[in-house]
């Protein structure tokens, strides 16, 4: 299925990050393209998301996070989430250099950037180096650079929470 490359950013305070680029993935999966998926910073397994994109043989899906990074840089746990952020790295690297995927998808790939546990530089030669693929870039605090790279940046900004009214997470909203 021949295309042209798009980069596509979503990025900001609010929810629904992540659910947009879900969105476009099941589009993309509606179009019988190959996706890859590769979470940094997340490491649930058993949310929505994963429990039903992963019966889909046309999805590779892979979580490269510890889950919630500690605020202190020096945290001995910080240590953890970079040396899984840094596989995950490489195996974003090798999605979007592969002719393989149509749809590469990196979840909180902002956020773990704008944390330092990955480097900006090698991501942005891979995407403008990438075939004609669309590329999904998601997490807060993207960097300016990625955000003039994109063709389309999507910024999400919360109004309302219901997490500030004690609502909890549940499954089939944040789960």
């Amino acid at each position: 299925m021949k295309q042209q490359k798009r980069v596509l950013l979503f990025t900001g305070n609010g929810k629904g990050k992540s659910t947009a680029a879900f969105g476009m993935l099941s589009r993309a999966l509606g179009h019988g393209m190959k996706a890859r998926v590769i979470q940094f910073v997340k490491a649930q397994e058993g949310v929505g998301e994963v429990l039903f994109f992963t019966r889909f043989e046309d999805v590779e899906w892979d979580h490269y996070g510890k889950g919630f990074l500690p605020t202190n840089s020096d945290s001995p746990m910080m240590e953890k989430h970079k040396r899984a952020a840094e596989f995950g790295f490489e195996e974003a690297l090798d999605a979007l250099a592969s002719d393989e995927y149509d749809f590469v998808l990196l979840d909180e790939v902002c956020f773990a950037l704008s944390k330092e546990i990955i480097p900006l530089e090698p991501l942005i030669e891979a995407i403008v180096n990438a075939s004609d693929k669309i590329i999904v870039l998601t997490g807060r605090n993207a960097p300016q650079a990625l955000i003039e790279l994109a063709d389309t940046v999507t910024e999400m900004h919360m109004v309302k929470h219901g997490y500030e009214q004690g609502l909890l997470s549940q499954a089939g909203v944040e789960e």
